[in-house]
């Protein structure tokens, strides 16, 4: 653990509200509501083999208007998605599920994965593609270049918060553990409860999101949960001291 991370424990509300949730409700069954017709356009626009879905309100999988993406459907061979190369599909049906939860920091946006200084012939979107196979077949982050001080997957106008939803989408494991998401609202959280860390996500090197997953761990190991949880109490709470803002009162982190 960093050195300034020693003694910083989790606060006794986000040990209760862990501990009185479950990781099946409250992580995997976590929804939002897609456009389809927005996302399905631009992927068309943008000449990719792939099509989002969803599920209205009565369960049934459908293909246009509004429907509902839930954290679970985030993973390869989703029913949520048609796609040539899967892990691509997988990526825009992250980044659909991203921008379309309202308790999460993302705007809609089109990811543009090309790249329009290839060869002829070549495929526009094979460096995103081959990023995404890599992490597929080492089930890990990618080695730290130290040449750029990344260290994160090669995959163009991205962005750290999309990629981290993506790479827990796929499984990968870290140093500490399966990766976890990192939204801006959950580390503002952290900054406020006492965290010494540069707040913004989209700068967030590998290194230092190596420490905020190992923070997560610590966290999880001493409320006796798991870290998807303690990541959802910190942006939880992020939209609770919002409400407290705006309306005055005292706001608990609650999903009821």
């Amino acid at each position: 653990m960093h050195p300034f991370d020693e003694g910083f424990e989790p606060p006794e509300d986000c040990v209760l509200w862990c501990r009185t949730r479950t990781f099946d409700i409250h992580v995997l069954d976590d929804d939002a509501l897609v456009d389809l017709d927005w996302w399905n356009r631009h992927l068309r626009e943008a000449e990719h083999d792939i099509r989002l879905r969803g599920r209205n309100y009565d369960g049934k999988v459908v293909e246009h208007g509004q429907a509902t993406v839930r954290r679970n459907d985030l993973r390869l061979g989703s029913d949520m998605f048609e796609a040539r190369h899967n892990g691509l599909g997988l990526l825009f049906l992250c980044a659909a599920w991203r921008s379309g939860h309202t308790r999460r920091r993302g705007a809609r946006r089109f990811p543009d994965l090309s790249n329009r200084f290839v060869a002829d012939g070549v495929q526009r979107y094979a460096g995103a593609m081959g990023a995404i196979d890599e992490l597929i077949r080492l089930k890990r982050l990618p080695d730290y270049d130290y040449t750029t001080g990344s260290g994160w997957p090669a995959l163009p106008n991205v962005g750290v918060a999309l990629t981290t939803v993506l790479v827990w989408a796929l499984d990968i494991r870290a140093a500490s553990g399966r990766v976890q998401l990192l939204d801006q609202h959950g580390v503002s959280t952290l900054i406020h409860q006492g965290w010494l860390e540069d707040p913004a996500v989209s700068g967030f090197t590998r290194r230092r999101y190596d420490r905020y997953l190992e923070l997560l761990r610590h966290w999880s190991e001493s409320a006796g949960t798991t870290p998807e949880l303690v990541e959802r109490w910190l942006v939880e709470r992020w939209n609770a001291r919002v409400q407290e803002a705006r309306s005055g009162s005292l706001a608990e982190p609650t999903l009821f």
